[in-house]
């Protein structure tokens, strides 16, 4: 904001408001630091983005790939060529070399966010084409640069495209050792003498099961309302869905449901059975909790929160307490990831076809009918399947072992 709460750039605040509409509040918070991060740089060079835009002269291809390779260093080393020129004379020219590319590596971040800041700058791009030549018949040679310029940076977001490092792990190794899985099984259990919480243990307990057995995000357990379980009927089913900036929500940062599909989860009708428990004998015993209908609250006091929904940040504790406990360092997504080889296992072992088997997994992940994301999750058990038959196959070609 300017000195009068003027936006400084008005296009960017129209931007993420009229782009990201639906998206919750942590989605609009990175794309704007993205943004902010992006328009910063531009400006440090003496580039006007707006005015390329309007001008129909976008960017060329020499400024997109400098972008990008700025864009894969942390903001602080932006300027780290400078940085590197104070470094004390060396007279081995590949000395030099060598202490630059080490620097350069050193600073680099991860390959997603590179992504996102690439993607960013095109979707801004589009919004500004659409917004300045949206309206009226656009020239030939326009659409041809402004088509190029969406093509290039699209081409640099599929640098990052890569599966996640977890998954990529050996082929035999599970996201989550078999023996850790079992400690982690056991040991958020309320009865568990190894259980390392000294309060809300059945809250606690309900969220991992629910994040192991359901595969669904931790945003998604937080913004669980009670209505959305289904304690009628088989008594096994909660929704999923879609609530961006509910009104309802008290929580500054907003926790919601990816883009998706609305979809049905389901839990054992034991653990909607301790659900049920808990929402009426340990959640209903906070005052506040009755102003809202979210499912999981704090339990402790020290700033008046108690029986206010549950936080993400607080999710992300749980996890690190019993992470520390089983001696085996997993995050909240690692879960979703465990529940999707344990389906990929299970399909196999009862012989469930495989495109069934991947409309199964798009329905309770909640992604669309083209989704590959289940890709992500086969790429491991087909390789290893893949090998298996090969030997095999070289056993009755070679009558031996290889």
């Amino acid at each position: 904001m300017g000195d009068n709460e003027i936006p400084v750039n008005p296009l960017a605040n129209s931007f993420i408001y009229q782009t990201h509409l639906n998206s919750s509040f942590s989605t609009k918070t990175r794309v704007a630091y993205e943004l902010n991060l992006t328009l910063e740089y531009f400006e440090s060079i003496k580039i006007d983005i707006n005015a390329r835009v309007a001008n129909g002269l976008y960017l060329t291809n020499q400024e997109i790939s400098n972008f990008y390779d700025i864009m894969r260093l942390r903001k602080e080393f932006f300027d780290y060529k400078e940085k590197i020129s104070v470094i004390p004379s060396i007279e081995s020219k590949s000395m030099r070399n060598t202490i630059a590319t080490n620097l350069y590596r050193k600073n680099k971040v991860a390959k997603e966010t590179a992504t996102g800041r690439v993607r960013t700058l095109r979707e801004y791009i589009e919004y500004l084409h659409e917004h300045y030549h949206g309206d009226r018949i656009q020239p030939k040679d326009l659409e041809v640069v402004y088509k190029k310029n969406c093509s290039k940076l699209k081409s640099y977001e599929g640098y990052g495209a890569t599966p996640n490092s977890v998954v990529n792990s050996g082929l035999e190794d599970s996201v989550i050792p078999k023996e850790k899985y079992n400690k982690l099984l056991e040991i958020i259990k309320p009865c568990s003498p190894h259980n390392p919480f000294t309060s809300a243990k059945l809250r606690n307990y309900l969220i991992c099961k629910i994040l192991i057995d359901t595969g669904i995000r931790r945003s998604e357990v937080c913004k669980m309302k009670i209505s959305d379980c289904l304690f009628h009927g088989d008594a096994n089913k909660i929704w999923i869905y879609s609530n961006p900036d509910d009104p309802y929500d008290p929580r500054l940062n907003k926790p919601n449901k990816k883009a998706g599909q609305n979809h049905l989860s389901g839990l054992r009708p034991t653990l909607m059975s301790d659900l049920y428990f808990y929402i009426k004998h340990v959640r209903n015993n906070f005052p506040h909790a009755h102003t809202h209908d979210f499912v999981f609250v704090a339990e402790k006091n020290s700033r008046g929160t108690a029986g206010s929904p549950l936080v993400r940040e607080m999710v992300n504790y749980i996890i690190s307490k019993v992470s520390n406990a089983i001696d085996y360092n997993f995050h909240p997504h690692l879960l979703r990831h465990k529940w999707n080889e344990n389906l990929t296992d299970s399909g196999i072992e009862k012989g469930i076809d495989h495109g069934y088997l991947e409309d199964m997994r798009r329905s309770s992940m909640g992604w669309g009918a083209e989704s590959r994301m289940g890709d992500i999750y086969n790429d491991k058990k087909l390789q290893a399947e893949t090998i298996k038959i090969m030997n095999e196959h070289q056993e009755r070609v070679d009558g031996k072992k290889v």
